[in-house]
């Protein structure tokens, strides 16, 4: 399968993409905070499109291209009863720092290199 995040932002700190699953709409990432060499984000994935590994496809890329932007962290609030999204995060090696009754955050160390098995495209501009 062939990932691929579609910028829909209106500028350069407008970190806004579709997700693109073999050219179908498979769901969304937006960045917010993005800051001190720090960022954190959400994502959605259509039903239809949810466990298989178009999340972890579409996180790969971004984290790419936050590294290259000199970003070097990457946090996340999952809700606790989300336990998907929790193990997808974990997964991808994200440590959690936080929880409480609404959120358990996450940070992940961007690394140089990806384990990514998913054919990926590169971002489109």
């Amino acid at each position: 399968m062939s990932i691929a995040l579609v910028p829909i932002g209106q500028g350069p700190d407008d970190l806004r993409f579709f997700i693109q699953a073999d050219g179908i709409h498979a769901g969304g990432i937006t960045v917010h905070s993005a800051k001190g060499g720090s960022f954190s984000y959400g994502i959605a994935i259509a039903p239809s499109m949810r466990r298989r590994g178009v999340a972890s496809a579409a996180l790969s890329l971004l984290f790419a291209q936050m590294r290259k932007a000199g970003y070097a962290r990457a946090f996340v609030q999952v809700t606790p009863q989300n336990a998907a999204s929790l193990a997808l995060h974990r997964k991808l090696g994200f440590v959690q720092t936080t929880e409480d009754a609404h959120a358990v955050t996450l940070v992940k160390v961007l690394s140089s290199g990806s384990s990514q098995q998913t054919k990926m495209t590169s971002l489109q501009p």
